[in-house]
């Protein structure tokens, strides 16, 4: 127990020596230098290694450090060389962490020109988390969307989204409907609006598909 509590004060040190670093450096360097603030990252597959339980801890640090670095970026050469490996190494060490695949969905499809890299984070968070799914796939059927022109797969992902029980559950399943349609499904659109409506118990889902329904048909 004692060694435990050492490696986390030890942990503590590091990682507040290596933030006073870094904002000391960034202020006093050339720019260029922070492209590389980074290097002192161990390799993605060892670095649980070496924290000893301090993972949420540490994953907690590197995200706000991510946010930091995105911004500096944003607002400079718009060049995120080390962000992909940053959330790469956040949802290793804290699978949970919702906000690192909500930037994976929302940000990464329009800063990197290779979809799989936001589509493989996305895919980690289906299977990681066990809330806020609805979100993940509902990004991950975007992508599908804008970055590989597969509707099919795209409305399999809303549909998805529509299994889980959120406050976007009808929503989901129209979009879902509409891109079954999309596909040349029109069929299985409507039998999916038709399942949605049949098994929810909430009057307002009901009320909403019913309309969507009656829409979906007249066209």
């Amino acid at each position: 127990m004692i060694h435990k509590i050492y490696w986390g004060i030890a942990v503590i040190l590091i990682a507040g020596g290596i933030y006073c670093s870094q904002t000391y450096l960034s202020k006093n360097t050339d720019p260029g230098w922070k492209t590389e603030s980074f290097s002192y990252l161990p390799d993605n597959e060892r670095i649980k290694d070496v924290l000893l339980g301090y993972e949420t801890t540490v994953s907690h640090y590197l995200w706000i450090r991510s946010v930091i670095y995105f911004g500096e970026h944003y607002k400079g050469d718009k060049r995120y060389l080390w962000i992909v490996n940053m959330l790469d190494i956040i949802t290793k060490l804290n699978p949970l962490f919702y906000p690192a695949y909500e930037f994976a969905g929302v940000l990464l499809p329009d800063i990197t020109t290779n979809p799989d890299i936001p589509r493989i984070l996305l895919e980690r968070g289906l299977t990681k988390l066990n809330n806020r799914q609805w979100n993940i796939a509902f990004y991950t059927g975007m992508l599908y969307y804008q970055k590989y022109s597969d509707t099919y797969t795209a409305a399999k992902y809303f549909e998805m989204a529509s299994r889980f029980n959120s406050p976007h559950k009808a929503k989901y399943a129209t979009l879902a409907a509409a891109f079954y349609k999309k596909s040349g499904l029109e069929k299985d659109g409507l039998n999916f609006l038709l399942f949605m409506y049949e098994t929810s118990d909430n009057p307002e889902v009901k009320r909403h598909l019913k309309e969507k329904i009656e829409h979906y048909v007249k066209k």
